[in-house]
């Protein structure tokens, strides 16, 4: 397995600011990505979930992937959602984000239909062979009902057709076997902030997670400080944000995400459809979390 290049920290996936309309506002996406940046964040990742790519059109996720490399002006790396069932769009999107200026795809995987094990292989090859930035997989099973087992993560590695993993995966075992197995060769990112402490812990190189567009600072923070070998200081701030974890979780679409930063001051629209109200207590526990943290007053 070559040596690759290896991005590390925190890579908030940066949410998509809509208007009223359901069109993608361009100027408040940028410089609310600008501010993640200023918070300390490590790079960006744009059409992901949390960015709401599934529910975007072929357009929309190719402007977005252009407002993502404008907003960030090479001051972090950035990091394409180009995920889709397709083989076909899956490479059209990668191409594009390649010759926008991108510095990796990030590509879910394809789910309906599922392909089996050497169809999927086939299906990151393709996507490899049609661009020169690095291709990431972004493995979920408990959104796309399966996940790619560390096996096949070092197959595609060895073979040089990707470079990493967020790897977002409920039992921590599955994300330490893959960087047991890649032994430090590929970049791998935590999927879930409540398991970041331990997976840096046991190797990995970081994390991709949504709280960081809430209290991107405060992520930061746990890595520098693991970083520093300040392992104590790092747990307790890991455990402080718990509470806001577990809110968060209690939804799964961007609502939620989205009226938690509005609390802040940041002016990010609604979610686009289907999604649905936040309930007010939701909220209130949320606001007296964001006072914890002093983040509200």
């Amino acid at each position: 397995m070559k040596e690759v290049r290896k991005f590390h920290g925190i890579i908030p996936p940066a949410i998509t600011i809509f208007d009223s309309k359901g069109e993608i506002d361009g100027e408040k996406t940028k410089k609310f990505i600008r501010y993640l940046i200023a918070e300390g964040v490590h790079g960006i990742f744009v059409a992901g979930s949390t960015g709401e790519a599934s529910l975007m059109t072929m357009e929309q996720r190719k402007e977005i992937i252009d407002i993502g490399v404008k907003a960030a002006e090479g001051k972090v790396p950035v990091f394409a959602g180009t995920g889709h069932n397709s083989t076909r769009i899956t490479v059209e999107l990668s191409k594009y984000a390649d010759a926008a200026g991108a510095d990796a795809i990030i590509a879910s995987l394809p789910h309906y239909p599922r392909p089996l094990g050497e169809g999927l292989y086939q299906h990151y090859k393709a996507v490899a062979e049609a661009i020169n930035i690095p291709v990431f997989v972004y493995s979920w099973p408990g959104q796309y009902g399966y996940s790619m087992e560390p096996e096949m993560v070092v197959r595609l590695a060895e073979d040089g057709y990707i470079k990493g993993i967020k790897d977002t995966h409920e039992d921590i075992d599955h994300t330490a076997e893959i960087i047991r197995l890649t032994k430090g060769k590929i970049t791998v990112l935590e999927g879930y902030e409540s398991k970041l402490l331990p997976a840096l812990c046991l190797g990995a190189d970081g994390s991709i997670c949504t709280i960081g567009n809430l209290i991107p600072a405060e992520i930061v923070e746990i890595y520098n400080l693991f970083k520093s070998g300040k392992i104590e200081q790092a747990s307790e701030q890991q455990l402080a944000i718990f509470p806001l974890i577990n809110l968060l979780a209690t939804r799964h679409d961007s609502q939620l995400l989205k009226e938690s930063i509005k609390l802040l001051g940041h002016d990010v629209g609604n979610a686009l459809m289907p999604t649905s109200k936040v309930p007010p207590d939701i909220m209130e526990k949320v606001k007296e979390e964001l006072k914890k943290l002093g983040r509200l007053r």
